[in-house]
């Protein structure tokens, strides 16, 4: 016979005890107790010795997330890593890294904190627990910038595959990554056609970034950077104009001056390429119902339905002409001058 299920009431104090999880996690990642594990098992103490960190504690927090398959005790007292630990790596190009340390860092933190009052007046929580709205805060903090940086990095590397394979980019010879952040997609497009050069546009700090991350790279002759805001005006003569996890982050009027932006430079054979979660109805699960809660806390933006997704673009001189899903969960929702 199989494990019976938890029951209900089990089985939602598991989803409340899910902040120990992530906190536990934020730790283990900030502590970089996975690189010094990456030459293979250690004994506690010499783990400890070797962190900084405190002996007990140390055992204790690796105790509990090798019951989530996170870390393993090979032996009494003596750990490794885990095919998911692996993944705390600071050094592995699919690192979760600076995403466990951005989750549980107290200024991201203490805005889901506000949930609560997010919902019950509709103020965004980060406002609320900072008096500056995300994109601000990130420009008076650099550390915090660059750990956000780093974190949208990673994820947009467990996506970018799948879009460069479920969509074909070479019938646009100049591509504009609009918010590319550190360049990730856009490094992905060009290498995956040699003949398309590409404009990465975003804030300045974000550009030195991916300076950084692609000095040195074959596609440096390939990239030109621009800084600026979306809301006012994107780089002219693209051919393809592309949004990923960008629109999310804005209310509607907000995310309607972005897709203004984009309208006035698409050329009329030109496409806009939002990359995002479409919601599904009902109860079916989807990991955007749960970003759409991050949404409301940190930016007051929100994820969107497809007829939503369709009005939106409508209200904005655009026609969505597809939506095509990619195995990653996100899709490319492809939309032409109306």
């Amino acid at each position: 016979m199989g494990e019976r299920p938890p029951r209900p009431r089990v089985a939602l104090l598991q989803l409340l005890n899910g902040a120990w999880v992530t906190q536990a996690l934020h730790a283990a990642a900030k502590l970089r107790l996975a690189d010094f594990l990456a030459a293979g098992p250690l004994p506690v103490d010499e783990l400890a010795r070797q962190a900084g960190t405190d002996l007990r504690s140390t055992g204790r927090l690796l105790r509990t997330l090798a019951m989530f398959g996170v870390f393993s005790e090979v032996e009494p007292d003596r750990f490794t890593l885990t095919p998911m630990a692996e993944h705390l790596r600071s050094d592995r190009p699919d690192s979760l890294y600076h995403w466990a340390v951005m989750q549980g860092e107290a200024w991201h933190w203490d805005a889901w904190g506000g949930l609560a009052e997010n919902v019950r007046t509709g103020q965004t929580a980060f406002e609320l627990a900072h008096q500056l709205p995300l994109f601000e805060f990130l420009d008076r903090q650099p550390e915090a910038s660059t750990l956000f940086n780093s974190a949208m990095a990673e994820m947009s590397s467990l996506a970018v595959k799948a879009i460069v394979q479920s969509y074909d980019f070479s019938a646009f010879p100049r591509v504009v990554d609009v918010g590319g952040g550190e360049g990730v997609l856009l490094q992905h497009v060009l290498e995956a056609h040699g003949s398309v050069q590409g404009i990465l546009f975003d804030r300045p700090a974000a550009l030195d970034q991916a300076r950084a991350r692609l000095k040195g790279t074959h596609l440096e002759g390939r990239i030109t950077y621009q800084s600026g805001s979306f809301f006012e005006a994107v780089p002219a003569g693209g051919d393809a104009y592309l949004l990923k996890h960008i629109l999310h982050d804005w209310n509607d009027a907000q995310a309607g001056k972005v897709l203004r932006a984009c309208r006035a430079q698409l050329p009329r054979q030109g496409r806009l390429l939002a990359i995002e979660y479409v919601l599904p109805p009902g109860d079916t699960f989807s990991p955007g119902k749960l970003l759409d809660l991050e949404m409301l806390v940190v930016c007051g933006g929100q994820e969107r339905t497809l007829e939503h997704w369709k009005s939106l673009m409508a209200d904005n001189g655009l026609a969505l002409e597809r939506v095509i899903a990619t195995p990653s969960g996100v899709s490319i929702i492809e939309a032409s001058p109306a």
